[in-house]
């Protein structure tokens, strides 16, 4: 038998970026631009897409998604051919900022008709109402740029390992600044710590208020992360059952 003198090398393009299931990306790297195998996980991404829309954006603002992501269905059947892909992605690129305006306007909306107990006001209310605008905003963006990344891995299969991450990314935003970032027991929480941190000995300079702000994002922060990684596992585990038997990990 002969002995193994050198490791083999692994050179850039084989290596996995951990972003996505390892068969996920094993079949990406595998698949050549148009064949049957990428077309199927390109539909399997566009799945991903519409849920995460679906979820992050208001029904009036999802028809340059949806219509996108039809294009990639056209494409993904043999109807549509790669320009036509191209045209849709320009297209979608440049409603980026319609779509993150008409949500950022329905949360706004919804806020302004929002009946609150005056005994849950906060001094944190102005600043967190804007955030839960921002974040909301947030998810509509992260999802409708997951369909770009779709449409781009049309013509450069890889670039779909993005896809999950940027989806479950997307959901997170928008749970956690419709979510927790709405909750007063959690503005109110961030009060208490607050004060708790600024009459200890050596809390620093940070006034009261100021680090209530920050604590109040350290919260959210910790929240989107739990929310998002427990979307990317959802969509990881969609991913895997979804694969054929020859590309499912053994």
């Amino acid at each position: 038998m002969a002995k193994l003198r050198a490791l083999p090398l692994v050179l850039p393009a084989d290596q996995l970026s951990g972003a996505a299931p390892a068969a996920f990306e094993r079949a990406l790297a595998q698949a050549a631009a148009g064949d049957a195998t990428h077309r199927g996980l390109l539909q399997l991404c566009s799945t991903l897409c519409l849920h995460a829309i679906a979820q992050c954006a208001p029904p009036s603002a999802q028809r340059p998604v949806r219509h996108a992501l039809d294009v990639v269905e056209g494409f993904v059947g043999g109807r549509l051919d790669a320009p036509a892909v191209a045209k849709a992605r320009a297209e979608l690129f440049s409603a980026l900022a319609p779509l993150e305006r008409a949500t950022a306007d329905a949360v706004r909306g919804a806020l302004s008709r929002e009946a609150r107990p005056p005994k849950s006001a906060t001094p944190l209310d102005p600043h967190a109402d804007a955030v839960v605008v921002r974040w909301a905003t947030l998810g509509a963006h992260y999802a409708a740029s997951a369909a770009v990344i779709t449409l781009d891995a049309v013509a450069a299969p890889r670039d779909a390992v993005r896809v999950p991450a940027q989806a479950a990314g997307a959901v997170a935003y928008r749970f956690v600044g419709l979510g927790h970032a709405r909750a007063a027991d959690l503005r109110q929480h961030a009060l208490e710590q607050a004060q708790w941190e600024h009459e200890r000995t050596g809390a620093g300079e940070h006034g009261h208020g100021q680090l209530a702000i920050q604590l109040w994002h350290e919260f959210l922060g910790a929240a989107w992360k739990d929310v998002s990684d427990a979307q990317r596992l959802q969509y990881f585990e969609l991913i895997e059952w979804a694969l054929p038997p020859a590309l499912r990990p053994s």
